[in-house]
């Protein structure tokens, strides 16, 4: 009996559903309510998750095709964030998002499995292939500027290499295998950066990279951690059961002051989030939700380890590479969470879910030599019923126009603020001293649903509305006589972006400042304010 109940609590799909089961009676909570419509999108967003990923795992009867798409599905995605990241004003690359810490998190997810790819693959095009994605990937996770992703993906491959020393203890070639191929990835990441060096790529990294050294004057890390102490104070005031599914973005204002109030009918956006996914989880589920989440990761892991350490005599280098991906991306996962937004959207919590399914999938596969199992034809239909239709629940849920409110990606005022035309505002100093910096600030007026007017800093905004990725709101020095004056803003995709650095051979010149962002695709400009430089 004890056996049993060990065996049933190391399996994850056992903690998955009692999630999945919590979930739905967390979000049943605002049935009846204003805030039911929002409580049915996380909902559906948990559900499709979590079903696709049980489906995938008890169904996916040939995980090598998969992982093949894995490495197509990374490499397509690398190359559209090149492609908008080689245009003027780039900044962080975001692909096919319109903000880059969702890019970077999908790549610090898919990474690990095109590793894996490449270092197992007999067919030399995949390995090529994976090794290329590999480059790609890891270049692009870099340029997307997201320092939480970066800690994941330091964290992901920690993980990968011990655990891939572990099993190649006992196998030469497999050691073999990964000097060439780790070879071959930094002759391709070097290759690709040498590529970049003429853009202007290279100098927002090299910044962001510095602002890792003096977080205690970093904004952004400065109101994190306000939103982190406020949304702590809420976990406290409803520690069991939390809010409700769904409840933290409308909740968080009185809590942390971050963001804008919420109606029933408005999307949240960026500015909502909590960035780190288990305060928010815990929320709006309680403690009991994140502790089945953590117990449903934890049963994973377990179970990983254990097909690892498994001594058969038939062993599977591709279905062990696997598991040693998917347990690498929940190590990566687990630290960008700690700090990112990203898991509250579907387009980056579908790929871990459908990663998790794969992971799992590639530990229960049977080795060549075992017995095989009759499984009756109903079950099997039952099962392929299931698969299919958790990948189109979680396709229509996250990419059909169904009405839902889901969230906006964007540090934007809801969707149903109007902008006031004509409102910009640019503040600051009027007078600067030469070699003196000073910051300015950017301020727009909106009205919401009920007709209130909300005056907004977006002075920092990277992407309001629907903004175009690669033009981040930020001032430009105007051109005078034809000429750029020699006083320059901090680099475009920096947080210094906003202060001007007066310049001595700027005291004769007229020199003004124009704020500029994008409201739903359209460029707002400022009044021009004139600033003298003694």
């Amino acid at each position: 009996m004890r056996q049993r109940i060990v065996a049933v609590a190391t399996r994850p799909e056992f903690w998955l559903l009692g999630l999945l089961g919590w979930l739905l009676l967390s979000a049943g909570r605002s049935l009846g309510t204003p805030w039911a419509r929002v409580a049915l999108t996380e909902g559906l967003r948990w559900s499709a998750g979590i079903g696709l990923a049980l489906a995938l795992g008890s169904s996916l009867r040939r995980t090598k095709p998969a992982a093949r798409f894995v490495v197509a599905l990374a490499g397509a995605i690398a190359l559209l964030g090149i492609a908008n990241g080689l245009q003027p004003g780039g900044g962080g690359l975001t692909g096919p998002y319109q903000d880059h810490q969702l890019y970077g998190s999908v790549l610090l997810l898919l990474l690990p499995t095109v590793v894996a790819v490449a270092l197992t693959a007999r067919d030399p095009r995949w390995r090529l292939g994976g090794v290329a994605a590999s480059g790609m990937g890891a270049l692009c996770l870099a340029l997307s500027q997201t320092r939480s992703a970066w800690a994941g993906a330091l964290a992901a491959a920690l993980v990968f290499g011990l655990l891939w020393l572990f099993r190649s203890s006992r196998c030469r070639r497999d050691g073999r295998s990964v000097l060439v191929v780790g070879a071959a990835l930094a002759g391709a990441v070097l290759a690709l950066w040498l590529l970049l060096a003429p853009t202007d790529l290279r100098a927002p990294l090299a910044s962001r990279v510095g602002t890792l050294s003096r977080l205690d004057v970093d904004q952004s890390w400065q109101e994190r951690l306000t939103v982190w102490q406020g949304a702590a104070r809420l976990v406290g005031a409803h520690p069991l059961c939390g809010i409700g599914l769904g409840r933290y973005p409308d909740a968080q204002w009185a809590w942390t002051r971050a963001g804008h109030p919420l109606t029933p009918s408005e999307r949240p956006s960026l500015s909502e989030e909590a960035h780190d996914f288990y305060l928010q989880t815990a929320a709006e589920t309680g403690l009991i939700g994140l502790g089945l989440y953590s117990a449903a990761l934890a049963a994973f892991v377990f179970q990983g380890l254990g097909r690892l350490r498994q001594t058969r005599r038939h062993r599977s280098p591709s279905q062990d590479a696997l598991v040693i991906a998917s347990l690498s991306l929940v190590a990566g996962q687990s630290v960008d969470a700690l700090a990112s937004p990203s898991w509250q959207f579907g387009e980056a919590s579908l790929f871990f879910w459908a990663l998790l399914g794969l992971g799992m999938a590639a530990m229960r596969r049977e080795e060549p030599e075992a017995v095989p199992v009759y499984i009756p034809r109903p079950v099997r239909r039952a099962s392929r019923l299931a698969l299919s239709g958790g990948v189109a629940v979680a396709l229509a849920a996250n990419i059909l126009p169904l009405g839902l409110l889901t969230p906006v990606e964007a540090y934007t005022p809801p969707a149903g603020w109007t902008y006031v035309a004509n409102s910009l505002v640019i503040s600051g100093p009027t007078t600067v001293s030469a070699g003196t910096t000073v910051a300015y600030t950017l301020t727009a007026t909106y009205v919401d649903t009920l007709m209130r007017q909300h005056q907004v800093d977006v002075t920092l905004d990277p992407y309001p509305g629907d903004a175009n990725p690669t033009s981040p709101s930020t001032y430009t020095v105007a051109r005078t006589n034809g000429t750029t004056p020699s006083s320059t803003f901090g680099p475009a995709g920096t947080s210094s972006r906003n202060k001007l650095t007066a310049a001595t051979g700027d005291q004769t010149k007229p020199l003004s400042l124009t704020g500029r962002f994008f409201d739903k695709g359209v460029i707002r400009a400022s009044q021009t304010l004139p600033v003298t430089v003694n």
